[in-house]
């Protein structure tokens, strides 16, 4: 299967695509990004029943610069490892960060299990939720 549960019982991704616009071998991709979105966009301790699911409060990772970005990227690996097995051998690399404008930009160089590669680019903002997706190498 290349898609999560509640994926597959709701034939959606979260952002509304359906299952069968996604080709089957680029589903679990979608899948994952799924997943890291919610992970990402969930404040660590909000879900009582798993205390240490999702990310510090970014404005307090803001509030503690520059510290706070080593910080931030601690916890998303620490995360992503706790909270998506399909990910093994994960790494954080801080691609570029923009204090002033509170931006910081993160890209994930991951394995999927079956041993391919792929990364991710997720971006933080003081306000708003996080994004995440596929990384393409700039021109």
């Amino acid at each position: 299967m290349n898609q999560a549960l509640f994926e597959s019982l709701t034939g959606t991704f979260s952002d509304g695509t359906p299952l069968s616009a996604v080709p089957n071998n680029k589903r679990i991709i979608f899948s994952i990004m799924d997943n890291l979105n919610r992970l990402f966009n969930t404040r660590k301790g909000s879900i009582p029943h798993l205390k240490d699911y999702g990310l510090p409060d970014i404005s307090e990772i803001y509030r503690k610069m520059p510290g706070g970005i080593q910080v931030l990227e601690n916890a998303i690996l620490k995360t992503v490892e706790l909270y998506e097995p399909r990910l093994r051998n994960v790494r954080v690399i801080r691609q570029e960060d923009n204090i002033k404008a509170s931006r910081l930009v993160f890209i994930l160089s991951c394995e999927l299990v079956n041993g391919s590669s792929v990364r991710f680019q997720t971006t933080f903002v003081s306000t708003g939720n996080s994004t995440i997706s596929p990384w393409k190498q700039p021109r």
